[in-house]
């Protein structure tokens, strides 16, 4: 998937066809809408979020995440983080997760 950038330069995610979700820019308010949507029209046995290009990584996008992870494993399919940067990894860790505990499956 590749990202469409709005005129303030920051992402808006859209689904691929490969079940790979890969957002350009900031995760945040502006964009979690079109990355909620992407992560909900992702289909497959595997759906990855590939965050290489992720500059920022918010709350919102956090939560939007998680939540689609849950998602996707109740129907049945795995959920996986791919190449978080170090920055992103930060981030992450400030909010005390980590790409693991976002994809982990419930207990």
């Amino acid at each position: 998937m590749s990202a469409e950038s709005d005129s303030n330069g920051d992402a808006k995610p859209k689904s691929g066809q490969s079940g790979i979700i890969a957002p350009e820019g900031k995760l945040d308010l502006s964009t979690v809408g079109a990355l909620h949507k992407a992560l909900s029209d992702a289909q497959g046995d595997r759906v990855a979020l590939d965050l290489s290009r992720v500059t920022h990584f918010g709350a919102l996008a956090l939560q939007t995440v998680h939540a689609a992870a849950l998602a996707t494993q109740a129907r049945g399919a795995s959920f996986g983080i791919l190449n978080a940067s170090d920055r992103v990894l930060a981030q992450m860790s400030a909010m005390g997760m980590t790409p693991e505990t976002i994809t982990e499956p419930p207990q």
